[in-house]
C-alpha cells in the first residue's frame, strides 16, 4: 500500500480508537480535524490540480454552453425508502420536449444539470430531447435527510421523474463519474427503459484512487450525522474544497456533504453485476475515459471494459483499427458492434465538456444505428403481415374454388 493511504488507514485507525475511549469534545475535534483535513487535500487537491491542467489547454474546441431553464416536478417517494416526504421537489432541465429520441443525463458529485451544458450543444442541435437530471441534495433539488444514497434509491427516483413527466423510454442514459452508478442501475431496476448508455469517466468495480481508503470515507460520512461532529466535519471538507479550486458558493447547502454520503453508499458488487448485465445483453454502451484522468485510473477502466464485454487498453494497442488521428487528442477509438469505446489522450474526468463535440457525435452515430434498426424490424413485420395476409387469402380462395368442384 502507497505511504499516503497507509498513513490515512492509520489515522483512522487513531481517531475510532480515540473515539471509543472518550468522550472529550476537544480529543474527539483534534482527531477528526487530523484525518479530515489530510485525506479531503489528498481527495480534492489532485481532482482540482489536475483539472486547472486541463482547463490551460487552448487547442480543445468547445462548444458554446446552454443552460436552460430549470423545471421542477413532485417525485414521489413511496418506492424510495423515505418516510419524511411523500414527494421531492425535483429539478430539472428539458431541452427539445419535441425532439426525438431522449437523452437523459445525470451528474456525478459534486455536480447538477451544469456538468452537461457543453455535451448538450451538440445532441440539442441534432434535434434530440435532452433531459438532465439533479439527484437529491444536488443543483435545485432538496434531500430529505432519510433520503439514502443506495443504487435502488437513485434509479427510482430517475423512474419516478421520467414516468412523472410522461417518460417511458429513453434512446441513451447518459452518466459522468458517479452518476454512473445510478444510469447503470437502471438495466436492473427499468430493464425496458433505456435503449443504450453512455458511460463518462465512470467509476466501476472497485473504490477509485479518490475514494481510498473507503473504510475512512464510509466512517467519517457516518460522523456527518452525529450531532456536534457532523457540523464540525462539514465546515472542514468545505473549507478544503474551497482551498483546492472547487467554487463552494455555487453549490447549493449541504452538496459537499451529500457528495461525501453518496460516495460512502456506493454499493460495487451491483455496478458490476449491472455492467456484466449490459454486456451479456449487448447493449450498446458508449465508454468514455480520458488517459490523465487522476480519479479513474487505467486499471478501473479496463475492468469495466471486460464487464461489457470490449477491449482493455492493453489490447487496443495492438489494434491498429483502435488508433485514430481524427483529432489531437484522441488516442483509441473503437468500435465493438454497435458499442464504442473512447480513449481520450488529454482531457481529465470532465471530458463531457473539453470532447463536448466528438463524444455527441459519437452518441448521435449509437442513436441513430438504433433507430435504423428499429425501423428495419417495423418493416420487417409490416412486411410478415402482409405476407399472412397474402397467403390467408390464397389460401381461402383455394378454398373456394375446392368447394365449387
Amino acid at each position: 500500500m502507497p505511504y499516503s493511504l497507509t498513513m490515512y488507514s492509520r489515522n483512522l485507525s487513531r481517531f475510532l480508537l480515540r473515539l471509543s475511549k472518550s468522550s472529550k469534545i476537544s480529543d474527539i475535534r483534534r482527531y477528526l480535524t487530523a484525518i479530515l483535513q489530510s485525506n479531503v487535500e489528498h481527495l480534492v487537491g489532485s481532482a482540482a490540480t489536475h483539472n486547472r491542467s486541463a482547463t490551460k489547454s487552448p487547442i480543445f474546441d468547445l462548444p458554446a454552453p446552454f443552460d436552460p431553464e430549470v423545471k421542477f416536478v413532485n417525485v414521489e417517494t413511496d418506492n424510495l425508502n423515505v418516510s419524511s416526504v411523500d414527494h421531492i421537489r425535483a429539478g430539472y432541465t428539458d431541452e427539445n420536449p419535441n425532439g426525438s429520441p431522449t437523452v437523459i443525463a445525470v451528474h456525478g458529485c459534486p455536480g447538477s444539470h451544469f456538468d452537461f451544458r457543453y455535451l448538450a450543444t451538440p445532441l440539442r442541435d441534432a434535434n434530440v430531447r435532452i433531459i438532465r437530471i439533479n439527484l437529491p441534495g444536488f443543483g435545485p433539488t432538496p434531500k430529505p435527510y432519510d433520503f439514502i444514497y443506495n443504487a435502488t434509491n437513485k434509479a427510482n427516483f430517475v423512474g419516478n421523474l421520467l414516468n412523472k413527466i410522461g417518460i417511458n423510454k429513453v434512446g441513451m442514459a447518459i452518466g459522468h463519474s458517479l452518476g454512473c452508478t445510478c444510469v447503470t442501475s437502471l438495466v436492473s431496476t427499468h430493464p425496458n427503459l433505456v435503449a443504450s448508455y453512455a458511460l463518462l469517466a465512470s467509476c466501476g468495480t472497485r473504490p477509485n484512487i479518490g475514494m481510498r481508503p473507503y473504510m475512512w470515507t464510509r466512517a467519517t460520512a457516518k460522523v456527518l450525522d452525529v450531532p456536534l461532529l457532523g457540523s464540525l466535519s462539514s465546515v472542514i471538507v468545505n473549507r478544503r474544497y474551497a482551498k483546492y479550486g472547487f467554487n463552494v458558493a455555487k453549490t447549493v447547502k449541504d452538496e459537499i456533504d451529500n457528495s461525501h454520503r453518496l460516495c460512502a453508499n456506493v454499493d460495487f458488487n451491483m455496478n458490476t453485476k449491472c455492467l456484466e448485465l449490459m454486456g451479456d445483453k449487448k447493449i450498446p454502451v458508449l465508454l468514455g475515459f480520458s488517459i490523465d484522468d487522476k480519479l479513474i485510473e487505467h486499471e478501473i477502466f479496463n475492468e469495466i471494459s471486460l464487464c461489457l464485454g470490449m477491449r482493455t487498453l492493453d489490447e487496443m494497442d495492438g489494434l491498429e483499427e483502435a488508433q485514430t488521428d481524427k483529432m489531437p487528442h484522441i488516442r483509441y477509438d473503437l468500435t465493438t458492434g454497435m458499442s464504442r469505446q473512447l480513449v481520450f489522450q488529454k482531457g481529465g474526468h470532465y471530458l463531457q465538456k473539453f470532447h463536448a463535440n466528438y463524444i455527441g457525435k459519437a452518441m448521435l452515430d449509437i442513436l441513430n444505428k438504433l433507430e435504423a434498426v428499429k425501423e428495419w424490424r417495423t418493416n420487417l413485420e409490416h412486411f410478415s403481415w402482409s405476407i399472412g395476409f397474402r397467403l390467408a387469402d390464397r389460401f381461402a380462395i383455394t378454398r373456394q374454388l375446392t368447394n365449387a368442384r
